[in-house]
């Protein structure tokens, strides 16, 4: 049965109909009959006709992800897995070609471009990762903010990073602050021009690449670190790591210098360094190396301190240790004073406030050394 109805259209939908109009010579009506038969196909297979039509939209990219796995470009991975190679694998940086395959710099340039590449790359690859990116200069930006929402946190990490790589190396941007949450990751970039195109912004190696050097000793050495990594476990951390020629020093009976080892460390000489950067130094560097128990410094301005806690019995001992780490002070050129007791050895540091003609002294006689040992 024929039933005859009007329907009132406006020129949006029915340039939407022009394809279904073109197929059937402009007539209206078998245009809108083939409306119908795709409509009711759709929700056969769906429960509405958005969820529909966000299939269709979808559909594209899918096919053209299956082609990629076809020609072996891509692959399927279980997400189970890949979230244990994210997690696995974080504190090591990747590959810069590994940043220009997904990332490809030829076809961005500017900071809008790259927002629009990334989201359209996350739902490409199904990654569900959703990003922003904030700056007052799309083209030459100082600073910016990059916000990666939803997905989990591992796999925000790893795109993080990408990116991270990415701005450094296209526009010598430098990671400042990196804010993790459940469901977002948010970055504090800024512009650093004092790191050439070749090397690793420090802002990526502390946040993205803190493991990076030990892995690739790791995998240089592996028979030597496994075999030390066994052993210290197996002493429970009692051993003491010194530099050879220090041993050899000690072994002899007198107490080396171990100056040059820690600016070596620290890439700058103690004496140009402030109290404060010197004491986090020496903290950092004699923990690592097990000779003491425990290190804690104050450094609230001039009153500043160094407490250093061990286990060593023999008073010889004692002093040699007291005299070894008093050579870095010495070096630095702030007064202080020692109190060495039994298990424990505090230098106190002072601004000297004397007479003019007090730079004359030369820097053994500016200090005071008092050693107090307690009897037990």
């Amino acid at each position: 049965m024929l039933i005859r109805k009007n329907i009132s259209l406006d020129d949006k939908y029915l340039k939407k109909l022009q394809p279904l109009l073109d197929a059937n010579d402009g007539n209206l009506s078998a245009a809108v009959r083939d409306t119908i038969e795709i409509a009711d196909t759709a929700l056969t297979y769906h429960k509405s006709i958005d969820e529909a039509i966000k299939f269709l939209k979808e559909t594209p990219a899918k096919e053209e992800l299956s082609d990629t796995i076809k020609n072996g470009e891509n692959t399927i991975i279980n997400r189970t897995m890949l979230e244990w190679l994210f997690r696995y694998t974080k504190g090591r940086l990747t590959d810069e070609e590994l940043v220009n395959e997904l990332i490809n710099p030829f076809e961005i340039s500017d900071m809008k471009e790259l927002e629009d590449y990334l989201n359209q790359i996350s739902k490409n690859y199904q990654w569900t990762i959703r990003t922003s990116i904030k700056c007052e200069d799309i083209h030459n930006p100082d600073s910016a903010l990059l916000l990666l929402s939803n997905s989990t946190i591992n796999s925000r990490e790893f795109f993080a990073q990408l990116i991270a790589h990415f701005l450094a190396r296209w526009k010598q941007l430098d990671v400042e602050h990196i804010f993790r949450r459940a469901n977002s990751t948010q970055i504090s970039f800024k512009k650093n021009l004092s790191v050439s195109q070749n090397e690793t912004m420090p802002g990526i190696r502390k946040h993205f690449g803190y493991l990076d050097i030990v892995c690739r000793e790791l995998d240089d050495n592996t028979e030597f670190w496994t075999q030390l990594m066994y052993t210290y476990n197996v002493e429970r951390y009692n051993l003491v790591t010194l530099h050879r020629t220090q041993f050899e020093t000690f072994a002899a009976g007198e107490v080396p210098n171990p100056t040059k080892i820690l600016e070596r460390l620290c890439k700058q000489s103690v004496n140009e360094m402030a109290l404060p950067d010197l004491l986090m130094y020496f903290r950092k560097m004699y923990l690592a190396t097990q000779l003491v128990k425990n290190i804690e410094i104050g450094l609230e301005p001039g009153d500043e301190s160094v407490t250093i806690f061990h286990d060593f019995k023999n008073e010889k001992v004692i002093n040699s240790l007291v005299e070894y780490f008093s050579k870095i002070f010495r070096e630095q050129g702030t007064p202080f004073v020692t109190s060495s007791y039994s298990s424990m050895i505090v230098f106190r540091f002072h601004k000297e406030h004397g007479p003019a003609d007090s730079s004359d002294l030369t820097g053994e006689e500016e200090f005071k050394e008092l050693d107090f040992f307690s009897k037990e």
